[in-house]
């Protein structure tokens, strides 16, 4: 009998699937899997899903959950397409495909830095901010996973965001021995709600967590009026050089400028690299959906060039993967760089590229003269249901470089369901989670981000944007100047 329920079970997923290729219903009769979230299915378009378009009851299992993942992973592909539509100069969606305009900064690169709306004390940082704003390039800061404390200059550590696992600070370097580059985003939504809020502050986030049993509810989407909820997003790129084997008609490229205060440089003095190619090759996008506003809902993308599923293949293929060298073949996976004496517990920039050559590798019992960068290795496979679903996008996007990028999966928890696991236990990026794939959760991470303040810990909606970058009392910090 459990064989026969297993049997029907694959079979309703893969009828699921068939349809989201179809652009039709799925069998609950929920439209869920669809290329777009509108009246027309049969591509991916520029519009924002606003919700997950699957009904749910009370409690789920295992077994339930496979079924319910298909219009999970539909929506984070709507999302991430309608998000990497090109816009115009107020980022606005323009063409009808997302392969028009391929120069064009994309919907969701117009979105705030939080630096923006915080402000920093680096003073230089908040000048080149405002300065590249008139430029068009995109303006790169921070090295590791988590931004540095704007208000002291130091890295943010696991004390400071009251358990924040992710934070450990260590950089990632890819195949050339560069570090990669990250950033991120907020969404007019949830910006507006933190200046309107005046929540720039620790006594403006326990003003109003005070009011609201000790937490910040950011705000859900709405079908009613098309409000698309909060949203931030927290993207990975890597500098690309040709010369050296980057094909760069793989990825979605911009030109950049790369600013890195003097506290991270060898010669101690601010390090600006202009006009430099760098590539897409990770994105998070945290989403608060009315369905599941209590625990939200995680969307992890990577590039399919990052790292090899198939560590044995890798050895025979001539591929250049961004994170992982064939050649390094004792080299530790998913080890992160030491720090190295003298440079105070910092990671450091050498003025000249390649910028991380201080950190690099050499495998252990090869006579080989060759450094690495880290070894990246993709600690639990993709979801079999997933890729199904990747497959079925892809295959739209055949022709572009976004046919070339993957999700790796989306984590949710019901709300109503307490204590409830998470679909699926765990999920990492390995560009965003690199040294803490083991046990990474993103619900459960970040159900610990708070703002303390006044001996009260306010919760911050599971976004730790609150407490690395909100203002203390004694702290007035810098804003950039907005682009006349």
């Amino acid at each position: 009998m459990k064989k026969i329920l297993v049997i029907f079970a694959i079979a309703g997923i893969l009828y699921a699937c068939t349809e989201a290729h179809k652009g039709g219903t799925s069998a609950n009769g929920n439209i869920n899997n669809k290329f777009c979230d509108s009246t027309v299915a049969g591509n991916p378009c520029s519009v924002i899903p606003i919700d997950v378009n699957e009904t749910f009851g009370v409690g789920y299992d295992s077994f339930l959950d496979s079924l319910h993942q298909i219009p999970f992973d539909v929506f984070s592909w709507q999302t991430f397409i309608a998000l990497n539509w090109p816009s115009d100069s107020t980022g606005k969606p323009i063409g009808s495909s997302i392969t028009d305009s391929p120069n064009a900064p994309r919907v969701w690169e117009h979105y705030k830095d939080p630096t923006e709306v915080f402000g920093s004390t680096d003073a230089g940082l908040t000048l080149r901010l405002g300065q590249n704003k008139k430029t068009g390039q995109k303006f790169l800061y921070m090295d590791s996973k988590s931004p540095r404390l704007l208000h002291t200059g130091q890295t943010v550590d696991a004390a400071h965001l009251n358990g924040f696992q992710e934070a450990d600070g260590h950089p990632l370097i890819d195949r050339n021995l560069n570090f990669a580059l990250y950033e991120i985003k907020m969404n007019p939504v949830e910006t507006k709600f933190i200046v309107d809020s005046s929540l720039t502050t620790t006594q403006g986030i326990y003003n109003l967590g005070k009011k609201n049993n000790n937490a910040i509810n950011l705000p859900v989407s709405d079908s009613a009026s098309k409000n698309v909820g909060s949203m931030e997003i927290k993207a990975t790129w890597r500098i690309l050089l040709p010369a050296q084997g980057d094909d760069t008609t793989r990825f979605y490229c911009r030109k950049a400028t790369i600013y890195i205060d003097s506290l991270h440089t060898r010669n101690h003095q601010p390090l600006l690299i202009k006009n430099v190619t760098v590539g897409l090759v990770g994105m998070h996008i945290i989403r608060d959906t009315k369905k599941l506003s209590t625990n939200a809902t995680w969307s992890t993308f990577e590039h399919i060039d990052n790292t090899p599923d198939d560590l044995t293949a890798a050895q025979q293929s001539n591929r250049k993967w961004s994170f992982y060298n064939p050649l390094c073949l004792n080299c530790t996976p998913n080890q992160a760089p030491d720090t190295l004496a003298g440079d105070n517990g910092q990671y450091i920039w050498e003025v000249t590229p390649p910028y991380a050559i201080k950190y690099t590798v050499k495998a252990p019992g090869q006579s080989l003269t060759q450094t690495f960068g880290t070894q990246a290795v993709r600690k639990y496979p993709v979801y079999k249901y997933t890729d199904i679903v990747n497959q079925l996008w892809q295959e739209k996007l055949k022709g572009s470089v976004w046919a070339n990028y993957r999700l790796i999966g989306t984590q949710w928890r019901l709300s109503e369901v307490f204590p409830s696991p998470t679909a699926p236990n765990f999920l990492a990026n390995t560009t965003l989670e690199t040294f803490i794939q083991k046990d990474a959760s993103c619900i459960g991470c970040h159900s610990n981000a708070a703002v303390s303040f006044n001996n009260t810990k306010i919760r911050t909606d599971l976004s730790f944007i609150f407490p690395v970058y909100a203002q203390t009392p004694s702290t007035p910090l810098i804003k950039p100047k907005a682009k006349k």
